[in-house]
Formats: C-alpha cells, structure tokens, sequence
C-alpha cells in the first residue's frame, strides 16, 4: 500500500516572501504524478499503456514518427512499436510523409480520435481536481500552466 504524500498547505501569504522554484518543485510533481496515475488506470482499461495513450493524444494533427518518439522521449523503435500495435487495432494509421517517402506520418483513424477524446473524458481524478478549483482560481492557473509549457518547451 503507497500512501499519498500531503500537500504542503499555502505557506506564501502576502507578507511572507514568495515561494523559491524548490518550494514549488513537490507540489508540481504531486499534480503531474496524479495526472500520470489517472492517465494510466484509464488507458488500461481501454487496452492501452501510457505510452500508447500519450501517443493517440498527442496526435492531434498527423505527426511525423521522429517527432512523435520525441515527444514521448523515447527511441524512434520504441514509437514505431506502439503505433505499430495501435495501428493493428485501427486507432491510427501510417502513410508516406509528403516530400520525403522515406519518413512516415502517424495520424489518427476516426476510432482513434473518439478513443483519445474518450480518455480524456474519463480522467476523473484530474477533471475533478480542477472542477473543484473555484472559477477565479482556474482562471488564475491558466495563463500559469501555459508559460510553464513554454518555458520547459522553448529549447
């Protein structure tokens, strides 16, 4: 049995100084583990790793391979594997990227598309952390999360 760590209370009132990029480095991992957590119970029940998940998700648009192994941070074998078993189940397809037949394109079928859709519809333990969050405090996350992106991702 894990047992869940505590999130530290809100120790940055206005009169104390703000919090160090240490102070909020447990707190982000805690979201980021129970986002991971949620993802993985649903995507077992719907026969699918993480990984696998991750991948029909992030495949919005047709994604070349080399970006989608990037995006998953993992061996281009590894992402040619879990879109190969993906493919096997009609979730997704795999066609000649346009103007280099060498490479290949993934994208999702119309299957794939409602089961990526459908995932994330039943990620209940994050919809109901945010649904829980008081509008101005959504409203107040956004704009946060997003720079937070940008900020890891602007390499």
């Amino acid at each position: 049995m894990t047992t869940e760590p505590t999130p530290r209370a809100d120790t940055a009132p206005d009169d104390r100084a703000a919090p160090t990029p240490e102070d909020l480095l447990e707190p982000l991992a805690l979201v980021v583990r129970g986002h991971h957590d949620d993802l993985t119970a649903v995507a077992a029940r719907h026969g699918l790793s993480t990984s696998q998940a991750r991948a029909l998700i992030a495949l919005n648009e047709p994604m070349p391979m080399s970006a989608l192994a990037a995006h998953l941070v993992c061996d281009a074998s590894n992402a040619t594997g879990l879109i190969g078993r993906m493919e096997t189940r009609g979730l997704v397809v795999r066609a000649p990227a346009p103007g280099d037949r060498r490479s290949k394109v993934a994208s999702r079928t119309p299957e794939g598309t409602r089961l990526a859709h459908t995932i994330r519809a039943e990620m209940r333990a994050v919809h109901g952390a945010l649904e829980a969050l008081t509008p101005q405090e959504r409203t107040a996350l956004l704009p946060l999360l997003n720079r937070l992106g940008q900020l890891l991702y602007a390499r």
